[in-house]
């Protein structure tokens, strides 16, 4: 066994010898920044090595690969690559650190208004007691009072609810509450309980997790929960955690019990929050995209990461709580809305059904941004679907000083046309990296000021004093040294905006290739809406000066929010929506991009700012030539 000491934390770990030093800091209960899951393609899981440096391997070529020389003879190792075979002292650098709880995101966000009309059905009855002349069994008294609301032949009762009926009957003097989830008895309580019933909405993202608790007798939000999704020291990517689980069902087991014990925190926390007891929480829905859909239930994802990318199921499930490890009350109810595909998931479906895209007679466009991009196409007509893989550079991911959205990063930039560069950053704090807003607007400043050209190549012959070469190329300077946290400059070079312009690419060949199935065009569009944390921040005129989206007027640009959760909410709430959420699932057609026979086309024009043919950017060139 070797001691690791992780610095500033004064954490110590024993580790097998041979074991690397990220596994020490996970082992250690620490976070640090590793969007590749520890395969040492992302370069972000940085460390300094203060002491035993002469017993650790050799450095890889991914090292070399990542590393500038400066940082090599100051100790700096990727933890993922570097083994220990003795005692060792590490630093993590501010740069490499996770700040959990300080994330910035969206945690509500547009819904259609529904009657409250939930599944869950909560009734107080007064039941006669047993005598010589009445001898029904409990179960009997209590499903005959229940007549009137279901029919007697239908009526289900959960196992620890009939093992615990004899008591709670009498103790309450035979005065009960009935909580129905459909027709199965979930729960018996005192009658004094009778108007506290709720439910739990669980949007399990990528890289956070919401959640709100609803009052399902009037339909309010009575707290929210955000925390990020702890399996991001697996990786930042689905198909990290993915390569990662299906490893072993231990691993598999690990990305489980990380997501419950987080939603387990969570729950209690908004109960906590509201003055509720967990045990008047009587279901859970649950959204997702299909990777987190199999994590949290702890199916395979084997065949759901290779081509033809099949789910174990794609329906709506639902699971007693408590087999799953879920706090909640003893009979509660876990529902897991439907996928589409597999890698357009149920929370896809619940963004469809808070904006009601299906309803709408006019042709819309519903965005989710993220690593795989889902994009909606259509009418009531005809809807379709696909995921464009966006990757993670609108994220922060693949850019040297990308980062998410948290205390210290720039959000906002401008460029004036001298080359002065303005920014916005997250907290009351200096920055210490760029996120994806800032990442779009720094692409679009560059290119409006003429700075860089449609390739995304800097024209060198402005003379601007934030522009330079380095050993990694030309890069712009969009914080000094002096400004920041880090005590380095913050940049941007031609690397990075090429990570860009691969994730824009994908986004909008992919809006072209649903376009040309329904036999429309942009001029066809009547309102791009704009779903989730990402797009709540970007600038609609960035997002269309580089061609993420389509050329159309800034008015018919819509964001609404996190329209995950509120579909969740909208399940809990209404029957009806519950039904609508599986007319959705079923309904919408889904395009797979691979093989459609235009996507490759489609993505090499959009490789270009902001496209190749720039006709179909009117609106945009007028802009830029005022």
């Amino acid at each position: 066994m070797v001691l690791v000491t992780i610095e500033p934390y004064g954490s110590r770990v024993e580790v097998c010898e041979g074991s690397t030093l990220l596994h020490a800091i996970r082992l250690a209960g620490l976070s640090i920044t590793s969007l590749c899951g520890g395969f040492g393609s992302c370069g972000k899981c940085r460390v300094i090595v203060i002491s035993g440096s002469s017993k650790l391997s050799e450095l890889s070529q991914l090292e070399v690969k990542h590393l500038r020389d400066s940082e090599i003879r100051a100790g700096y190792r990727l933890s993922c690559q570097v083994r220990a075979f003795n005692d060792v002292t590490l630093y993590i650098p501010v740069e490499s650190r996770v700040r959990v709880g300080e994330r910035r995101a969206v945690t509500r966000g547009f819904m259609r208004k529904v009657e409250v009309k939930p599944l869950v059905k909560k009734i107080r009855v007064q039941l006669p007691p047993p005598s010589l002349r009445d001898q029904r069994s409990d179960l009997d008294r209590l499903i005959d009072s229940l007549k009137t609301v279901v029919e007697e032949s239908k009526v289900e009762v959960d196992y620890e609810v009939l093992k615990n009926l004899p008591t709670i009957l009498r103790g309450s003097n035979w005065d009960v509450a009935s909580v129905l989830w459909g027709r199965e008895i979930v729960s018996i309580e005192p009658g004094d309980a009778f108007s506290e019933s709720y439910g739990v909405a669980i949007d399990v993202g990528t890289s956070k997790i919401v959640v709100h608790l609803i009052d399902l007798t009037t339909g309010e939000v009575r707290a929210v929960g955000l925390a990020e999704n702890p399996q991001l020291a697996y990786g930042e990517d689905i198909v990290s955690r993915m390569t990662f689980a299906n490893i072993s069902e231990d691993n598999l087991r690990t990305l489980q019990l990380l997501l419950i014990n987080s939603i387990n925190e969570l729950v209690e926390s908004v109960c906590r929050q509201a003055g509720v007891s967990i045990n008047r929480v009587y279901e859970i829905v649950v959204v997702g995209n299909t990777a987190m859909h199999h994590f949290l239930l702890g199916l395979k994802t084997k065949y759901l990461s290779a081509s033809p990318f099949t789910p174990v199921v794609g329906r709506t499930i639902s699971f007693k709580a408590r087999d799953l490890g879920v706090k909640s009350s003893t009979g509660a109810i876990v529902t897991f809305l439907p996928v589409i595909a597999g890698f357009v998931g149920a929370d896809a479906v619940a963004d469809a059904l808070a904006t009601g895209i299906l309803s709408r007679e006019d042709n819309v466009v519903l965005l989710d941004v993220g690593t795989n991009t889902e994009i909606f196409v259509g009418n009531s007509e005809r809807m379709l679907v696909c995921s464009a893989p966006s990757g993670p550079a609108l994220e922060g991911a693949h850019i040297r000083h990308g980062m998410k959205a948290v205390d210290g990063a720039i959000e906002e930039v401008s460029i004036s046309s001298d080359g002065e560069v303005e920014y916005r950053v997250i907290g009351d704090a200096k920055p210490r990296g760029i996120c994806g807003s800032a990442i779009i607007d720094i692409v679009a400043e560059l290119y409006r000021n003429n700075f860089i050209d449609s390739r995304g190549k800097f024209r060198r012959s402005y003379g601007l004093k934030r522009l330079r070469k380095s050993v990694n190329g030309w890069e712009y300077v969009i914080a000094w040294s002096n400004e920041t946290s880090i005590g380095k400059d913050i940049v941007v070079s031609e690397k990075d905006i090429s990570e860009v312009m691969l994730a824009k690419a994908a986004i909008y060949a992919g809006i072209s290739v649903l376009l040309r199935r329904r036999g429309l065009s942009e001029r066809d569009i009547s309102e791009i809406i704009v779903a989730g944390s990402f797009g709540t921040h970007i600038n609609p005129l960035s997002a269309r000066i580089i061609g993420i989206i389509p050329d159309v007027p800034g008015d018919k640009v819509k964001f609404v929010g996190n329209t995950a959760i509120m579909g969740a909410d909208m399940v809990l709430l209404s029957i009806d929506a519950r039904s609508e959420a599986e007319k959705v699932a079923r309904t919408i057609e889904y395009v797979e991009l691979s093989a459609d026979p235009y996507f490759s086309e489609e993505f090499s024009s959009a490789l270009l700012i902001p496209h190749k043919d720039v006709e179909k950017f009117t609106l945009v060139k007028a802009l830029l030539n005022q």
